[in-house]
């Protein structure tokens, strides 16, 4: 035998047992693929229904949300006319409130300048101002 029929041999040890090795590896890989598929059918299986769950659930939410945005809508247009009668109501009241001070404010200073004028003894003439110029 020479060197090159013992290299040969060798060679063609090694061969087959990478061979044998590949096919556990592939036998072994056909194994996780086979799991693999099952695992995800009963994924699917137990996920579809929760996810027609949620989906209901979601619909029903929003809903509910549409719901509350018309309360919502109601509730600033009632606001808004609450607002807007208030401010009705708040110059019906200050503008007359405003003129019955202004009349009291010019009857009292009238008074005062009438007694003043009374109590000095001088006859009641509108006072004169002298302009500065």
């Amino acid at each position: 035998m020479s060197w090159s029929d013992v290299a040969s041999l060798a060679l063609a040890i090694f061969l087959v047992l990478v061979g044998v090795g590949l096919f556990y590896l592939f036998f072994r890989l056909g194994g996780l693929f086979g799991q693999l598929d099952t695992s995800v059918e009963e994924i699917t299986e137990e996920t579809v229904p929760i996810l027609t769950r949620v989906q209901v659930t979601v619909d029903e939410v929003n809903a509910q949300l549409g719901h509350v945005d018309e309360i919502m809508t109601t509730a600033v247009s009632a606001t808004k006319s609450a607002e807007q009668a208030a401010s009705t109501v708040s110059k019906a009241v200050t503008a007359p409130a405003r003129a019955l001070s202004g009349v009291t404010a010019s009857a009292s200073e009238a008074l005062r300048s009438f007694k003043a004028r009374r109590a000095a003894g001088r006859p009641s003439e509108p006072p004169r101002h002298e302009s500065p110029y």
